[in-house]
């Protein structure tokens, strides 16, 4: 994955995703802030072939907390992205002077509540009942962590991820 901050050369493939997300169940309420965010919103581009696979943004909260939104398309040959993207733009959002980072995540969002999972992080909060999406009421699992935690999650991975063992591109 290569990460591409929101440019008037990619807004329309950006935009083509953001409508896709919003027709995603598993997405919730929302939609882009208007807000200052932390770090820019970002696409998503496959380094094999050129590829926009997805997006990566997030919400500002006061105190500089950064609500963290990933989505990528469901095209075939996509698994694995996610993860990818999901760590490169966590650990610029601690670079760009995030203090912490939250995901709120729908309950049956399998693939993120997974990933989460996978670096060992568990929800710090249920809400329950608190999103109406696909038909019903679903728990939005609230996840937190700050950069000392994340350093020491993702200190497995660096070898695997771009950069290495190098600072992050």
């Amino acid at each position: 994955i290569r990460l591409e901050a929101l440019s008037a050369a990619n807004a329309a493939e950006f935009d083509r995703f953001d409508s896709l997300r919003e027709l995603n169940p598993a997405m919730g309420a929302g939609g882009r802030s208007n807000s200052s965010a932390i770090a820019p919103p970002m696409l998503l581009r496959s380094r094999r072939d050129g590829e926009a696979v997805g997006v990566v943004e997030n919400h500002p909260l006061p105190g500089e907390v950064a609500v963290f939104v990933v989505y990528i398309g469901r095209q075939r040959g996509l698994a694995g992205f996610g993860f990818e993207a999901a760590t490169l733009y966590i650990s610029h959002l601690f670079d760009s002077g995030a203090r912490l980072v939250t995901a709120e995540v729908l309950e049956f969002n399998r693939e993120m509540n997974a990933i989460l999972r996978k670096v060992g992080l568990v929800p710090q909060a249920r809400l329950r009942e608190h999103i109406y999406s696909g038909g019903r009421f679903w728990d939005v699992l609230v996840y937190s962590f700050d950069r000392a935690e994340w350093l020491r999650i993702i200190d497995p991975y660096r070898r695997r991820l771009p950069g290495g063992d190098g600072p992050r591109a």
